[in-house]
């Protein structure tokens, strides 16, 4: 597991490297990534942490789609954002309390498991990356981080 995020820390930042043509939102966005993809290799999927994360996330989503100018390369980067920080909403709690119904046994409504959730995110973060890729051509180097961010935010589905 902390593999695979290390994985997504370098597909978080692998669209900067080598390229210099990318606007400052762009780039802080990807370090951004970077930085919560890291921060989840070390410290793993603590919900003090993922707070924070989710917030700096979706600063930075808000931030880099107000590039207007350069719209076709901050799109890719405000997707891979948003998923991740969706992906970070639904992380299970440490801190849960027990139900009070759950001792009984009975329980009322439908509940969706937040791990079918989380992977229906997945592959439609997938399916998004894989359409930009066919129409915006948002080039090699980012449709790949994408791809290991995808790899790398994977444990959070089991």
């Amino acid at each position: 597991m902390t593999v695979l995020m290390a994985v997504g820390a370098v597909g978080a930042v692998l669209p900067l490297i080598g390229r210099r043509n990318h606007t400052g939102r762009v780039r802080w966005a990807h370090l951004c990534m970077g930085t919560v993809m890291a921060a989840m290799v070390v410290f793993g999927m603590n919900p003090s942490v993922a707070l924070i994360s989710i917030l700096a996330l979706v600063v930075a989503a808000v931030h880099v789609t107000a590039d207007r100018p350069n719209r076709t390369r901050s799109i890719p980067c405000a997707v891979d954002l948003t998923c991740m920080a969706v992906l970070l909403m639904m992380l299970p709690s440490n801190h849960s309390h027990a139900e009070p119904q759950a001792s009984t046994g009975h329980r009322h409504g439908v509940e969706a498991d937040p791990r079918i959730t989380a992977a229906l995110l997945l592959v439609g973060w997938m399916a998004v990356t894989i359409h930009l890729l066919r129409s915006n051509r948002p080039g090699r180097r980012v449709t790949a981080g994408s791809a290991l961010m995808i790899l790398g935010m994977a444990p959070m589905v089991f």
